[in-house]
């Protein structure tokens, strides 16, 4: 059975991404996975969404120039800084694999193992990729975290805002929305406009907003501010433009900072969508949470001290990801239990390979070794082109 160099699982932006660049370097590679499959599923469940980065922020990245996000918003009258739907966001990665990523293997993967002298993928559809390497880009798909309180809940009440499929089918109901970052605000301005009753249950003393940023700025606040592709600032610009810094520092001031960069807060765009329009409990906190007939009964300890008794409809959590590597089930557990973490997810090496040689991971599982930028699209570009370049030399060797 022929062996391939590389083997990609997950054709989301970063995995697209490395196709790309290793297509440009002649490197044999398979990648499996439906493209932008997470992206689709989030601008499908309905409503105005957009992304809370900058267009130039949430550019794959390919080996040749032409193929940023506002290459193929430009032509088309669309937004080319923000806010950028989230539907032109998809089809731009769909774009992208049409344009440079057309072997994409739209299967799944359901089981890798590794043997002598090579990694083995079982594919959904019964067939079988041997591979020397193998590339981990399954973005957040895998990762969705609801609190233990609202996961004994059935399945039937309580859902994480990145599982809605049609907030449609919430209209007319009462629906309480757990969360104070982005997606939980959205979650509830989106609920509102569908004719539900969402309610924000926070655990903050206030719920944070960004403010726009205009693209014509005076020098001053062009330098004491910058923008770049993680945000504007000093951090931002900094983390943006020295993105291979943060894996060199101690793991335990990496890997706090990376926690606690950004807080939980909502884009400016979003902001009359939800205030004056959606109640928010703010100093809020489930306590507890239980079926009652068909709904949902949550004691909500407030921040006076005393509980509260909320019954509704359904339970909707903007409660984020655990970047955790147990849930990659289709890992085979032996090969799962080989791989060294730092907090929950793989430590990895300065060319993201794990502590299984020939593994390794790109995407948000990276964040806790590279740091805070790699939890978004714009950490893609500086970790396909380490990752491509990294191969190029064993391949050229193996060739000779």
């Amino acid at each position: 059975m022929n062996k391939v160099s590389v083997a990609i699982v997950g054709a989301g932006p970063y995995g697209l991404s490395l196709a790309a660049h290793l297509a440009a370097r002649n490197i044999e590679h398979r990648i499996f996975g439906q493209p932008m499959q997470f992206w689709s599923g989030i601008a499908e469940a309905g409503g105005e969404r957009y992304l809370k980065s900058y267009c130039f922020g949430t550019n794959l990245s390919a080996p040749m120039p032409g193929f940023a996000f506002a290459d193929y918003n430009r032509p088309r009258g669309l937004e080319t800084f923000e806010p950028c739907s989230m539907e032109n966001f998809t089809a731009y990665g769909r774009w992208f694999q049409q344009n440079l990523v057309p072997s994409v293997e739209r299967v799944e993967v359901e089981r890798i193992e590794r043997q002598t002298g090579a990694f083995v993928l079982r594919l959904a559809d019964g067939g079988r990729c041997d591979a020397e390497r193998v590339v981990i880009a399954t973005g957040l798909s895998l990762f969705a975290s609801l609190p233990p309180l609202l996961a004994s809940l059935p399945s039937a009440l309580v859902a994480h805002t990145s599982e809605i499929s049609s907030f449609a089918a919430y209209s007319g109901r009462d629906v309480a929305v757990v969360g104070a970052g982005q997606s939980a605000l959205e979650a509830a301005a989106l609920l509102h406009e569908v004719g539900a009753r969402p309610q924000l249950l926070v655990r903050e003393d206030e719920l944070l907003w960004q403010t726009r940023v205009s693209r014509e700025r005076s020098l001053w606040r062009r330098v004491r501010s910058p923008i770049a592709g993680l945000g504007t600032g000093p951090k931002a610009w900094t983390l943006t433009h020295f993105p291979g810094a943060m894996h060199n520092v101690p793991d335990a001031w990496r890997t706090r900072f990376t926690k606690s960069h950004l807080p939980a807060e909502g884009a400016w765009w979003l902001r009359d969508r939800v205030e004056r329009k959606v109640p928010a409990h703010l100093g809020a906190a489930v306590v507890e949470a239980g079926e009652t007939g068909s709904r949902v009964a949550l004691k909500v300890r407030l921040a006076t001290g005393g509980t509260r008794q909320l019954v509704v409809d359904h339970v909707v959590a903007g409660t984020g990801y655990n970047l955790d590597v147990e849930r990659l089930s289709f890992i085979e557990k032996r090969l799962r239990d080989a791989i060294v973490r730092l907090e929950r997810s793989p430590r990895l090496n300065a060319s993201f390979e794990t502590s299984v040689p020939g593994l390794h991971f790109i995407g948000p599982s990276s964040a806790m070794s590279f740091g805070p930028l790699f939890r978004f699209v714009v950490g893609a570009e500086y970790s396909v082109q380490v990752l491509s370049a990294g191969l190029a030399p064993r391949v050229r060797q193996r060739a000779a």
